[in-house]
């Protein structure tokens, strides 16, 4: 395969340029520097739209995870001392506006514009409470909402199931029910969720709640897909829901 070719020889050119530094050769890192750079800024470039790359060949495998992590490969620390540019300020592969300017065209303009992100945005209602709510309730609702603008309904009807967690553990702070241990940390473990959802709800507001969140569950455990309308219709009755449990709360 081309990418798994492309992967080894980035590897071999890896070592290329270490080994020339060791040596002292000068003439040897030039060109290995050089089509290590052309080459790490192809693969930068196609792996942009990926999101699961099926590699059989193990050193290719590695390369690719080592070439995507935070630390890179060890022939890009060599170059950025080289350059005396420390990984903060410039990355091997950062791309330059006429590149951008492409990338953004075949990537993003190709199948998208303001017109449907700002589309996207009106179609989804603010959360309306009489007290606030959390900043991460407010976050989590905003990230949905910016999900499904972009056309990302898998992740704006995930982040339901999210912004029903996180609005329970709101209540049951705010409530006094359970201890506020941080901004992320509460015992939720210690308690099932029927457990917590009997808190904060009763009756026929708990059965809707314990409802919403199954439905919500079965695309977190990856056994379904949505579309937008069934993304926008989990949206709403999410507010609803949740307005409804701080309202039942004196919240």
């Amino acid at each position: 395969m081309p990418l798994e070719e492309d992967l080894i020889r980035l590897k071999e050119l890896d070592r290329n340029v270490i080994r020339a530094v060791i040596e002292n050769d000068f003439e040897a890192l030039t060109a290995a520097v050089t089509e290590f750079l052309g080459l790490h800024k192809r693969l930068a470039t196609q792996m942009i739209d990926e999101s699961v790359v099926t590699l059989t060949h193990d050193d290719a495998r590695v390369t690719l995870q080592a070439f995507s992590s935070a630390d890179g490969l060890p022939a890009e620390a060599v170059i950025r001392r080289l350059l005396g540019s420390p990984r903060s300020e410039n990355r091997l592969d950062q791309f330059d506006d006429h590149e951008l300017q492409k990338l953004g065209e075949e990537l993003f303009y190709s199948w998208f514009s303001h017109h449907e992100y700002i589309h996207g945005l009106s179609e989804l209602r603010p959360m309306v409470l009489r007290t606030g709510t959390s900043g991460a309730v407010s976050r989590l609702i905003g990230q949905a909402r910016a999900c499904y603008a972009f056309q990302q309904y898998d992740a704006a009807y995930g982040l339901c199931r999210i912004v029903i967690e996180a609005s329970v553990r709101d209540i049951l702070v705010r409530r006094k029910l359970l201890p506020d241990l941080g901004p992320n940390v509460i015992p939720l473990e210690k308690h099932t969720w029927k457990e917590l959802r009997q808190k904060v709800s009763a009756g026929l507001l708990e059965k809707r709640l314990n409802d919403l969140f199954a439905d919500l569950s079965v695309l977190i455990h990856g056994r379904k897909s949505v579309n937008a309308k069934e993304a926008r219709f989990a949206f709403e009755r999410t507010l609803k829901v949740v307005e409804e449990l701080y309202a039942a709360n004196g919240l």
